[in-house]
């Protein structure tokens, strides 16, 4: 009899915290960012491996344009009418692409391209995702019908897929010198750093609303796995290993539903 009158007293305390909590501002939704994404400080790792000369084999590529998206469900509260706490789980598909053309020749399979005078067309591509955790706090000030907010705080990755890929001239090369497993190349965990700018535009008054922001992330580990940090050389400009971080920076929408009607403010 006791220990079912603890059960009820326990249930009865969750449900007035959870409904205080409801009515203080807890809110669920959905968001959707496209990013343009980047791997800041990627050197080739023994791409340029079958050119002739080896100021090119040690030659960095040049960086192209880069576009991923990540899209989950985010989850917040609100503690009063400026202070909150937000997270979310996250898909993410980040990475980096690179182009760029070399003096030959350059061998492989196919053949012999280029030559001392005629260069060579290179291209590299990393492709990444990974599930995300943001645990971000969260700064709002405005009215009923609109609220700037900054977020800030801290972010879990863990990698569920990753891809490399090097074309030369068209024709698809990997290096035997790279012929490593995913996990060789690529650590499956990232931490970094999100910060959003931007605002929340309310649909229905204290119940609903829509967010649009600028929402960025930097990585502050190192994403290269073990094999690729213990290589003789790295590039012409990098004597000594240098770390490699994600980073991607894009427009976010999303929509939110605030349980209790927002009572908070």
């Amino acid at each position: 009899m006791i220990t079912q009158l603890k059960h009820g007293i326990l249930t009865i305390l969750l449900c007035t915290t959870l409904a205080g909590f409801a009515q203080k501002g807890f809110h669920i939704g959905a968001s959707g960012t496209a990013t343009s994404t980047w791997i800041l400080n990627q050197n080739n790792f023994g791409t340029l491996a079958p050119f002739k000369e080896l100021i090119v084999k040690q030659s960095e590529m040049d960086y192209t344009p880069t576009f991923g998206y990540n899209a989950g469900l985010n989850l917040g509260y609100h503690f009063d009418e400026h202070w909150g706490l937000d997270f979310g789980v996250l898909y993410d598909k980040t990475g980096q692409k690179y182009e760029d053309n070399f003096t030959g020749p350059a061998t492989i399979k196919e053949g012999t391209f280029g030559s001392a005078s005629v260069r060579v067309n290179v291209k590299r591509q990393i492709d990444l995702q990974y599930v995300q955790i943001p645990v971000m706090a969260k700064y709002f000030v405005g009215n009923d019908r609109a609220k700037f907010y900054v977020q800030l705080g801290i972010q879990f990755g863990v990698r569920v897929g990753a891809k490399e890929t090097v074309r030369i001239e068209d024709y698809l090369y990997l290096p035997d010198s790279l012929n490593f497993s995913t996990d060789q190349k690529f650590k499956r965990f990232d931490f970094g750093i999100p910060l959003n700018l931007g605002v929340d535009v309310y649909i229905i008054k204290e119940q609903l609303y829509l967010n649009i922001g600028l929402h960025n992330y930097v990585g502050v580990l190192d994403i290269n796995g073990d094999r690729l940090r213990r290589l003789d050389w790295y590039s012409k400009n990098d004597v000594n290993y240098q770390r490699s971080f994600n980073f991607r920076t894009g427009l976010n929408v999303g929509i939110h539903y605030i349980f209790g009607g927002g009572n908070y403010y």
